[in-house]
């Protein structure tokens, strides 16, 4: 290799070294978050919240404008119903056509509602049992 080529290559990798030392900064920037925070500033963007039956007797915490699913529907013409839907309202499972719906959640407004997920045409009590699938609170705050 001549002394022109040796140059070059050196300066070469010189500039890639300055360049990847460019990319590794160890100071955060403001793009930057970690796996925990939320990012953007509009809840009604941000991926949903998914409700599994383990939320049964728990309280999920929602901000104004977000969503939430339920992953683990129960099937048979269960219904949401909300205690308060100015704070939360519920949308229902269903289909039309090709197109089926998930049920979920829509945080309208700071506050708290009392989610209630059943199946109106049985009984309340059937033999001591309730037609309760499950029923967890949702506390809305601020966005």
């Amino acid at each position: 290799m001549n002394r022109t080529s040796a140059l070059v290559l050196a300066g070469a990798l010189a500039l890639g070294g300055m360049g990847l030392a460019a990319c590794s900064s160890s100071e955060s920037t403001p793009a930057e978050s970690s796996s925990s925070s939320i990012v953007g500033n509009d809840p009604a963007t941000w991926s949903p919240i998914q409700i599994s039956q383990d939320a049964n007797g728990t309280t999920i915490d929602l901000v104004a404008g977000q969503a939430a699913v339920f992953t683990d529907f129960p099937e048979g013409g269960a219904v949401v119903e909300s205690s308060d839907p100015a704070v939360v309202t519920a949308s229902q499972a269903g289909s039309d056509g090709d197109a089926t719906f998930t049920a979920g959640l829509q945080a309208q407004a700071p506050g708290s509602a009392t989610i209630t997920v059943l199946y109106p045409d049985e009984p309340a009590d059937q033999g001591g049992a309730s037609n309760i699938v499950m029923q967890f609170e949702v506390n809305v705050s601020a966005s």
